[in-house]
């Protein structure tokens, strides 16, 4: 990952579009820039199921009621793989997501898990219910990013040339500068490559091919 923070991808930014060696994080300029960046940033991490935004999720059930509505991290953004619930107190099962208006095709015996959010928390509810007091639970998941605010917030996007490029665009754009598409399609080549990295595994990563079944479903040919 990139160690760039926002003031370092704005000081490059300001170098192209107003040949400046320095930046006043104190003006409405400034300001538009950062959102610029957020715009940048965001659109980076909705593409792809980037590795640094996977987080794991350990927690336990109530050790008085075995609850089983888990309230998911603030950053929580989607599931990333199954659920894996010691929900017997010995045995560790993997829970399927299924959708809250579909339970009525499910028997109460299926193990299972939906999601029930609010504006601001998701909760994780679990059949069956309920579990054994204290079982371990670890919820693979995607996580959101968190704006860039402050100028010594550190970008995620692990290119932060992305970054530069597609604010340089943005800024032309809104000033009608013919040369807007040209640092538009920078930054898209800059993000092609990208995907192309991660998609592009080594030796190191799996000795096998994986099919779609084996990727999604951990299904073996041979095995299942």
């Amino acid at each position: 990952m990139t160690n760039n923070t926002l003031n370092d991808i704005l000081l490059k930014v300001a170098a192209v579009v107003s040949q400046a060696v320095e930046v006043d994080d104190t003006t409405d300029e400034y300001a538009l820039w950062r959102t610029y960046a957020n715009m940048a940033q965001n659109e980076w991490a909705e593409l792809y199921e980037w590795p640094q935004l996977y987080r794991e999720y350990n927690t336990q059930t109530s050790t008085a009621s075995g609850n089983v509505t888990i309230a998911m991290p603030a950053n929580y953004r989607k599931l990333a793989s199954y659920p894996k619930i010691t929900s017997d107190g010995v045995n560790t099962y993997e829970f399927s997501k299924i959708e809250p208006t579909k339970r009525g095709q499910y028997l109460d015996t299926d193990r299972y898990v939906y999601e029930l959010s609010t504006n601001s928390q998701t909760y994780l509810v679990v059949n069956p219910s309920p579990l054994v007091s204290g079982a371990s639970i670890m919820i693979p998941y995607w996580r959101s990013i968190a704006s860039l605010a402050s100028p010594s917030d550190q970008v995620e996007c692990q290119n932060a040339d992305y970054l530069t490029q597609r604010i340089i665009g943005y800024i032309w754009e809104a000033r009608e500068d013919s040369r807007f598409p040209q640092a538009k399609a920078e930054a898209q080549r800059i993000l092609s490559n990208l995907l192309e990295f991660e998609n592009s595994k080594g030796e190191a990563d799996s000795n096998t091919i994986q099919t779609i079944e084996e990727a999604k479903f951990n299904f073996r040919i041979g095995r299942n």
